[in-house]
């Protein structure tokens, strides 16, 4: 009887390494399924911010163009003033 008993237990013990072998296969595929959804998610966020980082340069650019934009608008008007501050001495000297 105690070899009934023993080779019971035996049965049971590979039944349930079985068990733990199909559980542990279920949870390697499963975390393999996330590792890769990590991964695409990570590809994705990568070119995001590469998308990002390109907008912003342009972006940096457009700002500098728009703040010099002024200086050369005031630049415009005070040479034109001086111009014609210029145009109307002389005029007054040559006669015209």
């Amino acid at each position: 009887m105690p070899r009934i008993r023993q080779r019971d237990m035996t049965e049971i013990s590979i039944l349930e390494i079985e068990h733990r072998l199909i559980q542990a296969e279920e949870n390697i595929k499963e975390l393999y399924a996330k590792y890769n959804g990590i991964d695409k998610n990570l590809v994705a966020v990568t070119t995001t911010l590469s998308s990002l980082h390109t907008l912003v340069s342009e972006m940096k650019t457009s700002v500098e163009a728009l703040k010099s934009r002024p200086i050369n608008f005031w630049d415009k008007f005070v040479f034109a003033l001086l111009g014609a501050a210029v145009s109307a001495i002389l005029s007054q000297f040559t006669g015209g």
